[in-house]
């Protein structure tokens, strides 16, 4: 029954994590087509818009066994923080607290999810 109310934790964890990269791809590509956009920042869209849809592929990958790849979310934290720190320091204070907030959420949610993983994963062994 707990490993019922963990799978939906996760999945949904997952599944927020998977819009949220689909729509930054949806948003990046949006860019990416408009006509006046020089060619060297057409390149960085190209890598950015690979990058957001690898981590769309990689999430999916992990949902099909979530017990075995339970690394995936910890893993998945490394590029969200890195994301944010750099991204903060084109944001005034406020927007500053407020990331920085979002990331803490954000990166303790999979931490919760990474233990109860392990923990449930050593108890079916």
């Amino acid at each position: 029954m707990k490993n019922k109310y963990l799978l939906v934790y996760i999945y949904s964890l997952t599944f927020l994590t998977i819009a949220i990269n689909v729509f930054y791809a949806y948003e990046l590509f949006s860019e990416f087509i408009k006509i006046d956009i020089q060619n060297q920042y057409k390149e960085m869209y190209i890598s950015a818009i690979a990058l957001e849809l690898s981590w769309v592929v990689i999430l999916t990958w992990f949902l099909a066994e979530p017990f075995k790849r339970k690394e995936i979310v910890l893993i998945t934290t490394v590029p969200m923080i890195i994301a944010n720190i750099l991204h903060n320091y084109t944001l005034g204070m406020v927007e500053f607290v407020i990331n920085l907030l979002f990331l803490i959420l954000f990166v303790s949610l999979y931490f919760v999810g990474y233990y109860l993983l392990n923990h449930f994963s050593k108890r079916t062994l």
